[in-house]
């Protein structure tokens, strides 16, 4: 997990070492680790996949596709904050290039863009855009 040198931030210091240790998480395959991130009720859209909703079912979710490669490292080139709205905290926008290794050891890079809705420090719902078809 890095943050580009000129990555575009516009985001509380708090915001910015929220999303380092939930993607550090990522990077690492942690899956528990990820779906902690969540309240128990929250929502994960990955793609133009169905929501999975409770944390327990995206930690299974996200451990059965971090089995699936060997692995990821996000690159961000920009992390966002706006202001939430009734019953949502704030709302957490990333960018970045993510490498994933396959099992073979070949590797691909492809933009991606996270949105996540947080309340407080837990994340009530989160949507994965990235084309991943090539994996």
């Amino acid at each position: 997990m890095k943050i580009a040198e000129d990555a575009k931030i516009d985001a509380p210091q708090r915001a910015v070492r929220w999303a380092t240790e939930l993607y550090e998480a990522v990077d690492s395959t942690d899956e528990t680790g990820f779906a902690d991130a969540f309240t128990e009720e929250g929502c994960l859209t990955w793609g133009n996949q169905d929501m999975i909703k409770g944390s327990e079912r995206i930690e299974e979710y996200i451990g059965g596709f971090f089995e699936s490669i060997d692995t990821l490292d996000h690159n961000f080139s920009g992390i966002w904050v706006t202001e939430g709205i009734e019953d949502i905290d704030d709302i957490l926008t990333l960018e970045a290039d993510v490498t994933y290794t396959r099992h073979d050891g070949s590797t691909m890079t492809v933009p991606a863009t996270t949105i996540i809705e947080r309340d407080t420090d837990k994340a009530k719902a989160a949507r994965i855009y990235v084309d991943i078809s090539s994996l």
